[in-house]
């Protein structure tokens, strides 16, 4: 499991450590942002990390789900122009930082993938979402352009999540065929359609559910992997 220990994937700047952020963003609603952004942001307290989360979707979801939760993780509600300070703030802080990116605000998406280590697009095996993704992924590619401007070697990280899964369908394979053909890297975990997300909206955090603890901590080895997060002693 993840531990303070093998936290390695910071950047030391001014003397100040700098954690990983990671962004949830996609263009369209409904994709399961929130969902996949506190199911990561609890498995990672569960294993003993500092988490800290940023909402900038005007509706709150996410503020609002872990304040009746009892998940003990400062989430901050902010605003499309303070994403980048707010999360540089973060960051000297928490081990992680989420931000769950508001998709119908333009300016929080770019902020949010720019500040991002790591950008994680959800995405439902639905025709309409793998479209929302390929428009994510072209927005995250653009940042890294605009980056190497001045940073050759700067990229931001960036996979799809494909959540509301039901593992027997053949869309499933057939959306993650469609990601790959056009060139996004799709992760090989995926959180599938459980009873216990919904329940989770009126009883606390989705983990809570051993299923979906098992679900959601092979998502975050994976990203772990990605950031390249490995043992001090590596």
């Amino acid at each position: 499991p993840e531990s303070r220990e093998c936290m390695t994937a910071g950047n030391d700047k001014g003397g100040v450590r700098h954690m990983p952020i990671i962004a949830v963003a996609t263009t369209k609603g409904g994709s399961g942002k929130t969902t996949l952004a506190m199911c990561l942001a609890h498995h990672w307290l569960s294993q003993g990390l500092t988490v800290e989360a940023l909402d900038t979707d005007p509706n709150r979801n996410l503020k609002t789900w872990v304040g009746s939760s009892g998940v003990a993780m400062p989430c901050e509600a902010i605003g499309e122009d303070d994403v980048l300070d707010a999360a540089a703030a973060a960051s000297s802080r928490a081990d992680m930082v989420l931000i769950d990116v508001a998709g119908a605000n333009a300016r929080a998406l770019l902020y949010g993938i720019g500040a991002a280590k790591l950008v994680l697009i959800p995405c439902r095996p639905d025709s309409k979402d793998v479209i929302e993704a390929a428009r994510t992924h072209a927005h995250v590619v653009n940042a890294i352009k605009a980056a190497r401007i001045h940073n050759p070697k700067a990229d931001i990280r960036h996979g799809v999540v494909l959540t509301q899964v039901n593992n027997r369908a053949q869309v499933t394979e057939h959306s993650r065929a469609q990601l790959q053909a056009n060139g996004l890297h799709v992760l090989e975990a995926v959180l599938p359609m459980r009873t216990a997300h919904q329940q989770a909206s009126y009883r606390g955090s989705p983990i809570d559910n051993a299923s979906v603890a098992d679900d959601v901590a092979a998502i975050a080895a994976e990203v772990m992997h990605m950031i390249g997060v490995r043992h001090a002693s590596a």
